[in-house]
């Protein structure tokens, strides 16, 4: 099993977002939009 996170957006600049390991350790962190979309982008470019 992989890891993988889930996002909700909290308000239109926001997001909650769940990281949960292969392990099944999870963390939540609150993300500005600019910070979700950089994640997202540096996942793409790595594959993951």
């Amino acid at each position: 099993m992989r890891s993988f996170h889930m996002a909700v957006q909290v308000d239109s600049a926001l997001w909650a977002v769940t990281f949960v390991s292969e392990f099944g350790f999870h963390e939540t962190r609150i993300m500005s939009s600019a910070d979700f979309i950089e994640m997202i982008l540096a996942e793409a470019w790595l594959g993951h």
